[in-house]
């Protein structure tokens, strides 16, 4: 009798001693889980904190030219938007003084992969709104930059850079190289410079002899998922 009561003490301690252990694990994830949850859910995001965006880029009547979305892609891409899909952009929150222009791994599907170029002007807006934002919150940023970013080519500049100049109309988009010498490059000739990056540009006036081509875009929408461990 009394090996049987130890040998049932001895399986309730054992059972004991593994429940005990299973809750400890349990409450060891339960613990890290809650600790991310509660600083993703407090926590907002300061001056000089290092994140990794997500942004969509839109013309004044909301065209989407460049988004990290696949579903904003598609459904731009079905629209007809002249959209490009990149990846998550890293980004210094409240940061200025960014690079004039930078390139961007995107891609569209008639010009492929190539480098767009995303304007320090856009860069130092898009991390101003960041700061206060709570991961998995979504702000828009109107830019407020004073920069017009348009500029009037000729006839032969505009069939030049690839486009038909006899067939194309206002609100029609065209894709222009960018590099930092100069910021706007018609190379000619097929001559592309190494650095070169690419920007959606709009037909925004037209004349027998020139057009005026916009590459300035109004609003951005950018998040993040979370906040850096």
């Amino acid at each position: 009798m009394k090996r049987e009561e130890e040998k049932k003490t001895s399986g309730w301690k054992k059972a004991a001693f593994i429940a005990i252990g299973v809750a400890f694990v349990a409450m060891m994830i339960f613990s890290t889980w809650g600790a991310t949850w509660i600083i993703n859910t407090f926590r907002t995001v300061q001056p000089l904190d290092t994140l990794e965006i997500q942004f969509t880029l839109r013309d004044e009547s909301g065209q989407v030219v460049l988004t990290t979305d696949k579903t904003v892609y598609q459904n731009a891409f079905k629209n007809g938007d002249p959209v490009f899909f990149t990846t998550t952009l890293g980004i210094v929150a409240g940061k200025t003084g960014n690079p004039a222009i930078q390139g961007v791994p995107a891609y569209n599907p008639y010009l492929g992969e190539v480098q767009f170029g995303l304007l320090g002007l856009e860069a130092d807006e898009m991390g101003a709104a960041l700061v206060g934002l709570h991961a998995g919150e979504t702000k828009k940023v109107t830019f407020a930059f004073e920069d017009p970013l348009q500029s009037e080519v000729s006839e032969e500049e505009f069939n030049i850079i690839g486009g038909n100049f006899s067939t194309s109309v206002v609100g029609d988009w065209i894709p222009i190289g960018f590099s930092e010498t100069p910021l706007v490059d018609f190379p000619g000739e097929n001559e592309t410079p190494p650095d070169t990056v690419v920007r959606i540009a709009k037909i925004v006036e037209k004349t027998n002899t020139s057009a005026l081509l916009r590459y300035r875009y109004s609003t951005a929408e950018v998040s993040f998922a979370e906040f850096p461990r």
